[in-house]
């Protein structure tokens, strides 16, 4: 055994380190680097400023209108100024010439054609408060009274959705999309890199020495080091972001649901990335990959096509559920289902179980596959032409 490790150990730092040294390495990088500090910089910037609305008003403001214009302003994140004129003319210049969002004056609100949103609601909704508290001194209530009528809440509003928080769906979203790309990206590294050795011939000098499964073990470690460490660039910073900030606007919880990705990721490279490896070794070209990868490619798009079209429609639906936890489709369609907030434990524990359990069983097929593939040469290879061989040595 320990020999047998020593042999991937070799296979495994000759491919990190050309990997390493690779130019597509350093762009692939690069970028991620920008995309993921992108992630954490642009919603502050544009999603997550404080709207200022201006109130005009002849005369000062009075203090009962500021006091609730500056609660709802506290509640609704956003803050208002305040401005005086002289009259209801000067009001309406005010807002106008945008020096003034709303102007309240004299029982009238002036209100700008663009850009108030629902703000004058708030200030109508104050004005009359206001009012209202006038005529009910004036009707001879105390202020404990006024204050007991004007206490009455309206009926607490829940939000029905397809989700429970739309910010952490966004995230199970941007997880799955993350995992498609990775695995998929990665899983055409190995087929590309064994269907290289294998036409240039390097891989008869390697098995020379090696055994097939060394060579197949060590290539898959090195381009998997390489994409979970392209996974984590992407992952890791907006997962510190939401812990320590509310930068991105959605609940730490999230950044649960991104450490669960990773685990998914490992599982669904386990699950994908020797079948790659050993749809590399039936091609006689480099220029067969992407044939040879096709149906492999075809299985992982189904889950991502399942993700966006039926459970982010509707997470709770059968099929949604069924294909959340089917392993060939569980490692993309699981997390984003799991963003959703209304996922079984139970559920979550079998589908990672069941893939777990088709990993080991792909990678005894791919092994096969693998090992007999690469001393066939002169054509490209079928599955089944491979599988009916008789094994290699």
């Amino acid at each position: 055994m320990t020999n047998w490790w020593t042999g991937t150990r070799l296979v495994f730092e000759r491919g990190l380190l050309e990997q390493l040294r690779s130019k597509t390495f350093k762009i692939v990088t690069a970028l991620l680097i920008l995309t993921s500090a992108a992630s954490i910089f642009l919603p502050t910037l544009f999603l997550n400023r404080a709207q200022t609305y201006t109130v005009a008003t002849v005369g000062p403001a009075p203090a009962y209108l500021v006091a609730a214009l500056n609660g709802a302003g506290t509640a609704g994140d956003f803050t208002v100024k305040y401005v005086t004129r002289n009259s209801q003319k000067e009001l309406q210049t005010a807002v106008r010439h945008d020096e003034a969002t709303v102007g309240l004056g004299d029982g009238v609100l002036f209100v700008a054609s663009k850009g108030a949103g629902t703000f004058p609601v708030v200030v109508a909704q104050a004005a009359v408060k206001l009012e209202q508290t006038e005529k009910l001194a004036q009707a001879g209530l105390s202020q404990a009274d006024i204050t007991a009528l004007q206490s009455i809440q309206p009926p607490r509003q829940v939000i029905v959705g397809r989700v429970q928080d739309q910010g952490r769906a966004m995230v199970g979203f941007a997880v799955g999309l993350i995992l498609y790309g990775a695995i998929l990206f990665g899983g055409r590294a190995i087929a590309g890199a064994v269907a290289l050795e294998k036409t240039s011939r390097i891989s008869e000098v390697t098995l020379a020495v090696l055994r097939p499964s060394q060579v197949m073990v060590g290539t898959v470690l090195a381009v998997g080091s390489i994409t979970l460490a392209d996974v984590l660039i992407l992952a890791v910073p907006p997962a510190v972001a939401i812990q320590t900030t509310d930068a991105l606007g959605v609940p730490q919880v999230a950044t649960g649901d991104l450490a669960l990705g990773i685990t998914w990721f490992l599982l669904g490279f386990a699950l994908y990335a020797f079948l790659f490896a050993a749809a590399g070794a039936l091609v006689d070209k480099v220029t067969e990959v992407d044939s040879a990868v096709l149906p492999i490619t075809m299985a992982l798009l189904a889950g991502y096509f399942v993700s966006i079209f039926l459970v982010t429609e509707d997470p709770q639906s059968f099929w949604g559920a069924v294909a959340s936890i089917f392993p060939i489709t569980a490692p993309i369609v699981m997390p984003i289902r799991w963003a959703s907030g209304e996922v079984p434990v139970y559920q979550l524990i079998l589908a990672m179980a069941a893939t777990a359990a088709a990993a080991v069983a792909l990678v005894w097929l791919a092994s096969t596959i693998y090992r007999r593939a690469l001393l066939m040469t002169g054509h490209r290879l079928h599955f089944r032409e491979v599988l009916g061989a008789r094994a290699a040595g």
